[in-house]
């Protein structure tokens, strides 16, 4: 349960100020019917229509975008990069939304979302070994022994010795790489540390979410099950 001012301060829609004049002009309804107090309790589920604009009530919320290069994987711009959050401008709870495993800036694909701090825990902690499946494209040809290598797991430059991981080689110069941590540029360090490069990435999958009936910039609201 939430206040009506709060969750459309959290929406981005309008200030906890600016809300009770909102409610007395008539600009609020839920339900279809005029809500004329700032105060109105919310308890999920709604049907909220604000100045023309309906949007479902939902206190906790799932998303899954295919982010473009050049996105950059924060809640706001940074280092002269747009956020992730410009390619989803039309999504009424983009204010509420924040990364569960960020993505490079030049790297593409899944891109998961919530407002639900445990969800995002039990995505990007090792505990939980949630499945991030990867197509790599190489600057050279990789080998079965490289890939038995990545399989059985490498030692990046700082020492660490990464888990076992999933390898299918596609063509000559491209694998699925499947994992189950998220250390920073994981896929790029294993790979320079079998003697190759990575030109381009593009994650696929985290557990069962996966970029199905997306195109590039395009989202999609998804259940927690």
């Amino acid at each position: 349960m939430q206040r009506l001012d709060k969750y459309l301060a959290n929406l981005g829609l309008a200030s906890r100020r600016e809300t009770p004049a909102l409610c007395k002009a008539g600009c609020v309804l839920v339900n279809g019917e005029v809500v004329k107090k700032s105060d109105f309790k919310l308890f999920g589920g709604e049907l909220l229509t604000f100045q023309g604009q309906e949007i479902k009530v939902l206190e906790k919320v799932y998303a899954v975008l295919y982010k473009s290069a050049g996105y950059i994987s924060s809640d706001e711009d940074e280092f002269g990069y747009p956020s992730y959050k410009k390619q989803m401008l039309n999504c009424p709870y983009v204010e509420l939304l924040h990364v569960a495993g960020r993505l490079d800036v030049d790297t593409e694909g899944l891109l998961l979302l919530s407002n639900d701090g445990q969800f995002i825990h039990q995505v990007i902690s090792p505990k939980w070994e949630k499945e991030k499946e990867y197509e790599v494209w190489l600057r050279e040809e990789i080998s079965p022994t490289d890939c038995e290598q990545l399989a059985k797991g490498v030692q990046l430059d700082d020492g660490y010795l990464t888990k076992p991981a999933k390898v299918q080689q596609l063509e000559e110069k491209k694998i699925l790489l499947t994992i189950t941590e998220g250390k920073y540029h994981q896929v790029k360090r294993m790979l320079q540390a079998v003697g190759n490069e990575v030109v381009y990435l593009k994650r696929l999958r985290i557990g069962d979410w996966t970029l199905e009936g997306l195109e590039k910039g395009q989202w999609k609201l998804i259940e927690n099950e």
